[in-house]
């Protein structure tokens, strides 16, 4: 199976409703601008535009350039913190 066939098995249907408002107006605005569904790839409808991505209880934005297509949103959306090691104070 080709690998355009199983990808666009993957796209929701919310966010092939933002495609085609992308492809009819070039504009995302509002709710269109956020993607709930981390899961969903990333196509070429969403180059060059900013996109917030719905990590629980904030948004983080993403904006796609050529080097992140293909890729699932919830790749470059971290849910952990990342660990510092605290340094040792010398007596």
């Amino acid at each position: 199976m080709a690998s355009i066939n199983w990808k666009l098995n993957k796209i929701s249907k919310s966010n092939f409703k933002k495609i085609l408002i992308l492809k009819s107006t070039k504009e995302l605005s509002g709710k269109n601008r956020i993607i709930f569904k981390k899961s969903d790839f990333i196509t070429n409808a969403f180059l060059n535009k900013n996109i917030l991505i719905y990590k629980g209880c904030f948004y983080r934005k993403l904006y796609v350039t050529k080097f992140i297509l293909n890729y699932k949103f919830g790749e470059f959306a971290y849910t952990r913190k990342p660990f510092r090691y605290m340094l040792k104070s010398k007596k």
